[in-house]
């Protein structure tokens, strides 16, 4: 007679209740804050924070701010700008698995009217880097001898600008002058040695499943260069520093110095290979995919078949979040985790996009080369001189750049969505000459900046049901898909689903630490940074054409 298996409840009960006590202890833990100096020596824990703030934003550079009495240790050896050996001061912070790391941009030794004394540091985030990092037209040659005039690569996104990367961090801290086929896969590289590197490009080790991406570089920056493409993709810079003793190698068989800055390039979003952008508390979030058209230009969602729920989201006390199902859904009400909220929506505005200036190539070459024959036609007259020279230099202000020259693209498809009455076109910029592929290039940032967007700000209880954090301990972290509810105003249940695209760990002393996440697009760059950025973008063009 076969026995029966018997569950102790009492036991799994205790046992269920152990964990999340001892989640509930590790939620009070705060965050483990180390100093180091300019060589990336370890110079101590922060301890006596009075208060703290550390700001990660996708795809752009967050600032961090710690404040520090004036008598602490610490405070002393950063302030002591002209005894230390390196003024560089570089800090990480570790909270859940996940690691801010980042350089001291700002130092202020304040005393306030009521007499107390303290040091705030102000820190820029490792994404900095990219911004600091010029991707050369030819990156194996010096400056002065730049051929091609154009750094050119298509290909997957993902690889693309990881690629890019690469071959400018290999420009500043190794003398290689030629690549392997594929720059990514570190068994093609002789003398490949990045143990004295200060920052290095994390191999493929998965299949890039990202859309196709084109960087187009003359001496822009490596975040320049790639920030279309990599927003195009839905892809997320990952900025980690490899700490020695502490860390396993990033890869199998890495071999990096202390402080190492490792880039990746991940693809949370799942839109290419399905995921989930809205549904219903009731009936379920739909499985989805963008798919874009043979044109490369006309985006649509496909609806695809529920999928399997992953095995891993099955296991008692899974931690994770999946791109092809995500799992976490934030909802108002009397004992959510939502603190405070704030919900944005902004549908589409222009449905087509325009661009160019100039004929495509071969335009006014092809016009000018028939005026020159047929002008040369008259040299068949006895006694008369051929005249295409002539005729082509009066003709020249006549034809150039009016044929091929400027090019429409329309979305049907918005039209129908936003109604009869609504915005019609917008310039698009970063396209010289019609039909090219910078064109092409314009017309897709064109449509992005006037796509539909929706925003959710969140302040949330960490743990009150989801946690946050990396590595195995938490449900999701910056550029994870999640879903929030905004109160139920826009319909019974409805689920908006969006990438966290901004976090931001803060506390004080005394206080537990909480976290201020924004799910969806960011807020609208400052309308001034805005300008600057777009003379940088004008004098960068110049410069590509030689004027400047």
């Amino acid at each position: 007679m076969t026995s029966v298996e018997t569950i102790d409840f009492d036991a799994v009960f205790k046992d269920i209740t152990d964990r999340l006590e001892a989640e509930k202890e590790h939620r009070l833990v705060p965050p483990e804050v180390r100093l180091f100096d300019g060589d990336w020596n370890f110079r101590g824990f922060v301890k006596r924070e009075i208060k703290a703030s550390f700001q990660t934003i996708d795809n752009e550079v967050g600032q961090g701010i710690l404040e520090l009495p004036q008598d602490y240790y610490l405070s002393r050896w950063m302030a002591d700008i002209y005894g230390r050996q390196t003024t560089n001061i570089h800090i990480t912070v570790d909270k859940d698995g996940a690691r801010w790391g980042g350089r001291l941009e700002e130092l202020l030794v304040i005393k306030g009217e009521d007499g107390r004394k303290i040091v705030r540091a102000i820190f820029t985030h490792d994404q900095a880097e990219l911004k600091h990092l010029l991707a050369y037209s030819n990156p194996w040659l010096p400056p002065e001898i730049q051929f091609p005039r154009m750094w050119v690569v298509f290909g997957r996104s993902r690889w693309a600008c990881k690629t890019t990367l690469l071959a400018n961090i290999m420009r500043v801290e190794s003398s290689i002058w030629a690549m392997p086929d594929n720059p990514l896969d570190p068994t093609k590289w002789n003398n490949f040695d990045q143990s004295t590197w200060s920052q290095v490009v994390k191999p493929d080790l998965e299949p890039d499943n990202s859309v196709s991406g084109l960087v187009v570089s003359r001496f822009k920056t490596v975040f320049d260069a790639t920030k279309d493409v990599v927003a195009d993709g839905q892809l997320s810079w990952e900025s980690r520093r490899y700490l020695k003793d502490i860390d396993p190698p990033p890869w199998p068989g890495a071999n990096l110095r202390n402080g190492c800055l490792v880039w990746d390039l991940v693809d949370k979003s799942g839109w290419t290979t399905g995921t989930s952008f809205n549904g219903n508390l009731f009936s379920g979030l739909v499985h989805e995919l963008i798919n874009i058209g043979s044109d490369g230009l006309t985006q649509n969602t496909e609806v695809l078949p529920d999928p399997n729920i992953p095995n891993a989201a099955l296991q008692p006390g899974y931690k994770g979040s999946t791109a092809s199902m995500p799992g976490v859904i934030y909802r108002e009400g009397e004992h959510s985790g939502i603190q405070s909220s704030e919900f944005s929506w902004k549908p589409a505005t222009a449905v087509g996009v325009v661009a160019g200036g100039h004929s495509m190539p071969g335009v006014n070459e092809l016009i000018s080369a028939a005026v020159q024959m047929v002008g040369d036609l008259t040299a068949m007259i006895p006694g008369v001189p051929p005249l295409g020279g002539v005729a082509d230099a009066v003709l020249k202000p006549l034809y150039t750049d009016v044929f091929l020259a400027f090019g429409k693209w329309k979305s049907p498809q918005r039209a129908q969505r936003l109604g009869w009455s609504h915005y019609h076109e917008k310039w698009a910029d970063g396209a010289d000459s019609a039909y090219t592929l910078a064109w092409l290039l314009a017309m897709r940032k064109g449509m992005w900046e006037t796509r539909e967007c929706t925003r959710h700000t969140l302040v949330i209880a960490d743990g009150a049901p989801y946690k946050i954090g990396q590595r195995g301990h938490g449900h999701f972290y910056l550029g994870d898909r999640i879903g929030s509810v905004p109160g139920g105003v826009f319909g019974a249940g409805m689920v908006f689903v969006d990438r966290v695209s901004e976090l931001t760990l803060a506390w004080e002393r005394g206080v537990t630490p909480n976290w201020k996440i924004v799910i969806g697009a960011r807020e609208e760059e400052d309308p001034i940074a805005k300008a600057v950025e777009r003379l940088q973008d004008i004098l960068g063009m110049l410069r590509d054409l030689g004027v400047l």
